[in-house]
């Protein structure tokens, strides 16, 4: 146990999972705990960080399979840079979080077997991509979710599978107040997959805000610009539309489920994840 004075600076908590950010001596300790409605528990897949100059970028949780806790140097958010909304700190963030995901690509590999190697957010997302969620599929349809699942298929068991992070967010990209270092949060939510599955999560994270909150649109723009510069090879114009509306989906879900969005709130980011779902349909 550390020794040094810790204080609590920042609490979330919903059914998903629970946050809470305390200062230790010059470094912070991110602690995250399983919802009391999480599904299922932290992924236990188990792998190793090769040595390499940007891998500092990614921290390995510590603990089991209900709680995780991350020492960083990074005690900011990135939502924080966004609403200060400096264009030059969005752009070096944007950038270091595409190396720190790139890093864990080319540099993490499995060390032993697991049963499971599905990202966790994948499994959790049977939930609804199967049609037994009635808000999904009366917006998105069946033809909607059938093309998600092609898309999940498709990423699952292609020939390029690496270690992904699973859930590479805004929940587990942290940084320091001027966007130049963060870390990210590895190891609840883990699986094999391309790497794309990655990029597009934290793209359709963006573009989850992009379309509710014009006034962010600058520092989205900003900060996307720089993830795309570093984060590998995003999602082609035929991939692109049900990559984004997977993660759009998803929030939609457990924002209803967890975090107590009404069906109405639900539906509302179930025909953004639509529109991007006819967008693809167009480039055919």
């Amino acid at each position: 146990m550390d020794s040094r004075q810790k204080s609590a600076i920042r609490s979330t908590r919903t059914d998903l999972l629970s946050t809470g950010v305390y200062q230790v001596g010059g470094a912070y300790e991110w602690v995250h705990s399983l919802g009391v409605g999480a599904p299922i528990p932290f992924s236990s897949l188990p792998i190793s960080i090769d040595s390499a100059p940007d891998n500092d970028l990614l921290v390995i949780g510590v603990g089991g399979d209900r709680h995780r806790s991350y020492s960083t140097p990074a005690g900011s958010t990135v939502f924080d840079l966004i609403t200060a909304g400096e264009p030059e700190n969005l752009r070096a963030a944007g950038r270091v979080w595409g190396t720190a995901l790139s890093s864990l690509h080319e540099s993490a590999s499995l060390t032993g077997d697991s049963p499971e190697s599905t990202p966790r957010t994948v499994q959790r997302s049977e939930a609804w991509l199967g049609g037994t969620w009635d808000p999904a599929r009366e917006v998105l349809g069946e033809s909607g979710l059938l093309e998600i699942r092609r898309w999940i298929q498709c990423i699952l068991s292609g020939p390029d599978q690496v270690v992904v992070h699973g859930y590479p967010g805004m929940a587990h990209w942290v940084v320091t107040p001027d966007g130049a270092a963060g870390s990210l949060l590895t190891g609840e939510d883990l699986g094999l997959a391309h790497p794309s599955y990655d990029i597009a999560w934290v793209l359709g994270e963006m573009a989850e805000l992009h379309a509710f909150h014009p006034a962010l649109r600058p520092a989205l723009d900003e900060l996307r610009k720089g993830f795309l510069e570093t984060c590998g090879t995003a999602p082609g114009p035929r991939e692109i539309g049900p990559a984004l509306a997977f993660r759009i989906a998803q929030h939609a879900y457990d924002w209803h489920h967890y975090a107590g969005a009404g069906e109405a709130q639900a539906k509302a980011l179930l025909r953004l994840a639509g529109s991007y779902l006819e967008t693809t349909k167009e480039v055919r």
